[in-house]
C-alpha cells in the first residue's frame, strides 16, 4: 500500500477505471470486505500453488522411470525458487507504483518525499506491513487501521498496473535477453537461470532507463488526473538522467537516428546525436499536436510538448512518433468510456507499447529509404 497524504473519498479521486461503474463498485466492496483472504490466497498461490502444479506435471511425465519422493521435492524446490525469482520483478514494479503514488501526491504540494507514510486524519504512522505494496491495502481492507478512514482504491490499482508493466518489461528485456530490441540468435532461450548466471550489463541499462521513463510518465498522468500542474522538478530530473546517460553511455539509445543499431556505430558518443534529434523532433511533434489536433483555448500545453521532447531524449525520434500515434489512438478509444481523458493520461501506455514492440516496427523503418 502506498502513502496516504490526504483524507479523500473515492468519489473525489479520479481513477484509471473504464468499465461499468456498478461492476467497479462491487469489485472494490468485495476487496474491502475480503482483502485479507485475497492477500493470503494470492501469496499461497504464488509461493506454493504454482510450484506444486509445475512440479506435479514434471513428476507425472517421469512416472515411467519410477521417480522417488526426493525427486518430487527437488522439483518443488526448483520451481518455488523460480517462481519467487520471477515474482520479485513484479513486486519491484509494485514497489515503484507505491512510490509513484507518494510522489504524485506530495510533489505538487511541495512536500518532502522523505519520512514515514501516515494517515492525515489521525496522524498515525503506517506500520511496515500496512505500507507493504499490494498486500498492505488488502490486509487493511482499504481503510486506516486506526481511524477507519477509507483509503482510495486508486493507490491499489496503480500498484497493480506498475507491477504488471515493470514485471513484464523485466521478463522481456532481462530474462528474455532484450527480444523486444534485437533479433534473438540461434541459441536464444528464455531462461531465468541464464540471467542470474550471466546478466548482460547493456540490457540492465536499457531496463533501468525504460523503467525510469515509464515511471515518470505514470507520475505525470497521476498528477494530471488530480487537476494539478506538473512540477518543473520532474522535467529537470528526467532530462538530466537521459542527457547524462547519452553522454557517458554510447548504447543509451538502442537505435541511431538512421535506424541502425547503436552498437554498430563506432563512436564514444553514438547516442548523443540520436538523443538531440529525438528532443527536437519530440518538441516539434508535441507543438503540432497541441496546436492543430488538441486545439484548446488559451495558452499552449507546454507540459505535453516537454513530455514528447523527453520521450525523444530517451527513445529517439522514431519511438517518439510511434508513441504519439499510439497515444492519440488510445485517447480516442478511451474517450468512449471517459470523456475527460487527455493524451497526457495515456502517454505512459503508448510509450510502454512502443517499447514492448520496438524491434518489430523499427525493422519496417529500416526497409524504408528514410
Amino acid at each position: 500500500m502506498s502513502n496516504i497524504d490526504q483524507q479523500q473519498t473515492e468519489d473525489s479521486i479520479p481513477t484509471l477505471e473504464t468499465c461499468d461503474e456498478k461492476v467497479v463498485f462491487e469489485g472494490k466492496h468485495f476487496l474491502r470486505r475480503h482483502g485479507r483472504i485475497v492477500a493470503i490466497g494470492f501469496a499461497l498461490l504464488i509461493f506454493i500453488g504454482i510450484p506444486l502444479i509445475f512440479a506435479s506435471i514434471r513428476f507425472i511425465e517421469k512416472l515411467q522411470l519410477e521417480p522417488t519422493v526426493f525427486y518430487f521435492l527437488e522439483l518443488l524446490s526448483k520451481y518455488a525458487l523460480l517462481t519467487a525469482g520471477i515474482f520479485w520483478f513484479f513486486f519491484f514494479g509494485a514497489t515503484l507504483g507505491s512510490f509513484l503514488n507518494l510522489v504524485a501526491w506530495r510533489l505538487p504540494r511541495n512536500r518532502t518525499l522523505l519520512g514515514f507514510s501516515y494517515c492525515p486524519s489521525c496522524d498515525a504512522k503506517l506500520k511496515l506491513r500496512e505500507n507493504f505494496p499490494l498486500f498492505g491495502w488488502l490486509l487493511l481492507g482499504g481503510s486506516c487501521s486506526t481511524c477507519a478512514v477509507p483509503i482510495p482504491a486508486r493507490y491499489f490499482l496503480v500498484e497493480i498496473v506498475a507491477a504488471l508493466l515493470i514485471g513484464a518489461l523485466a521478463l522481456i528485456e532481462l530474462v528474455g535477453t532484450g527480444i523486444n530490441l534485437v533479433k534473438p540468435d540461434i541459441t536464444w532461450v528464455f531462461s531465468f537461470d541464464s540471467f542470474v548466471r550471466n546478466p548482460q550489463s547493456e540490457l540492465i541499462g536499457y531496463f533501468l532507463l525504460h523503467t525510469c521513463l515509464i515511471c515518470i510518465l505514470m507520475t505525470v498522468a497521476l498528477i494530471n488526473q488530480q487537476k494539478q500542474s506538473i512540477p518543473r522538478s520532474i522535467f529537470l530530473f528526467a532530462f538530466t538522467i537521459s542527457i547524462v546517460s547519452a553522454i557517458v553511455w554510447p548504447l543509451a539509445l538502442p537505435y541511431s537516428h538512421t535506424h541502425q543499431e547503436v552498437g554498430t556505430v563506432l563512436s564514444p558518443f553514438a547516442s548523443l546525436l540520436p538523443m538531440i534529434i529525438g528532443i527536437g523532433t519530440g518538441g516539434i511533434l508535441g507543438f503540432l499536436f497541441v496546436r492543430f489536433i488538441v486545439r484548446k483555448k488559451g495558452p499552449l500545453d507546454v507540459s505535453f510538448i516537454l513530455l514528447l521532447a523527453l520521450i525523444g531524449s530517451y527513445l529517439g525520434w522514431q519511438a517518439t512518433l510511434m508513441a504519439l500515434l499510439l497515444t492519440a489512438l488510445l485517447t480516442l478509444l478511451g474517450k468512449l468510456f471517459k470523456k475527460h481523458l487527455t493524451p497526457t493520461d495515456l502517454l505512459w501506455l503508448g510509450v510502454s507499447i512502443t517499447i514492448f514492440t520496438w524491434r518489430f516496427w523499427i525493422e519496417g523503418l529500416q526497409n524504408l529509404p528514410i
